[in-house]
């Protein structure tokens, strides 16, 4: 666990921080967005404290405006050329104020960094990132805290409008979906500890409405962690590994570790299909290029169980 934890720290993008804060979560507000110190005029100096925040700022045009972002901050590119401001938990506060922002924008769970913008008069906004319904509030409330309230709902439409284009299988059975957001010990040819999505996690909402159905759906937690004996009596149709968006180790590599679990659906239907790029991890505007994705394999799966029915060309 510990290596694990370690692997996660230095590939750390917003689902593993949503592993690591959900426990403050529950604690805070049950306000969906949270604290609001909206700017006063439109904000010239702005700094992003996460992945998916940067994401939504250079989506509404804002990318000029933005002086600091985190060392994780890689997309679009031109984010990476921004000063940087730390990590997801190591925020270099000298480097914070040597940029003097007039506006900053936070995860909800991190809230421990209010007094130090309080301290320092600099307005804020925290948002959330841990739903669809989630990234879209805070598509709309960045934009409203930037004076472009209009560039903001036409952006929230034009992904809901995809999301919707996504979902072709509302009325079909659904095959049962298991999804690897990270595993232990990736190419050493077998299935270790897996940290699945369950039913509170990003991607549960992405499954289904791809037409898929969370294997996991009944665990009320982020990503509970399984067993190779428990993923064989769950015996999902599908499995979506993802882990090596956050590992160095190739995709091939991921997927043959699958195989030793021969006995599962997926596994014997060549129903296991491996992923990996950045906006896999980040719960921004790109979720739509993640639902598109399993949209697209619960699609292949569907027309592989039409060639295989026996009866279907008798």
């Amino acid at each position: 666990m510990k290596k694990t934890i370690i692997r996660f720290v230095s590939m750390l993008t917003i689902p593993i921080l949503l592993l690591l804060y959900f426990t403050f979560l529950k604690q805070g507000s049950d306000d969906p967005i949270g604290a609001q110190q909206l700017p006063w005029s439109p904000p010239k100096r702005i700094i992003s404290f996460a992945p998916s925040v940067t994401e939504i700022l250079y989506e509404l045009g804002m990318g000029e405006n933005v002086l600091g972002v985190t060392q994780f901050c890689n997309y679009p590119p031109q984010a990476k050329e921004k000063d940087k401001i730390g990590g997801h938990v190591d925020y270099n506060y000298e480097a914070i104020l040597r940029l003097k922002p007039d506006f900053a924008i936070l995860l909800k769970e991190r809230r421990d960094l209010i007094p130090f913008l309080d301290k320092h008069s600099i307005r804020y906004i925290t948002v959330g990132s841990e739903s669809v319904d989630e990234i879209i509030a805070s598509i709309r409330l960045i934009s409203k805290a930037c004076f472009i309230s209009k560039r903001g709902d036409s952006l929230a439409q034009s992904l809901l409008s995809r999301m919707e284009s996504a979902s072709l299988y509302a009325d079909a059975e659904r095959p049962k979906v298991l999804l690897s957001v990270s595993r232990d010990d990736i190419g050493s040819g077998a299935v270790a500890k897996v940290f699945a999505a369950g039913a509170l996690s990003f991607y549960n909402q992405l499954i289904e409405v791809a037409g898929g159905v969370n294997i996991m759906n009944d665990v009320r937690e982020p990503y509970p962690a399984i067993g190779a004996e428990a993923v064989i009596r769950l015996n999902p149709d599908i499995i979506i590994d993802i882990s090596s968006a956050y590992s160095k180790q190739p995709l091939g590599t991921a997927c043959n570790d699958w195989r030793a679990l021969g006995s599962v659906a997926a596994v014997n239907t060549n129903g296991v299909r491996c992923l990996t790029g950045d906006y896999l991890t980040i719960p921004g505007p790109r979720f739509v290029l993640i639902a598109e994705e399993f949209r697209n394999i619960i699609a292949e799966y569907r027309i592989q169980g039409q060639d295989s029915d026996p009866g279907r060309d008798e």
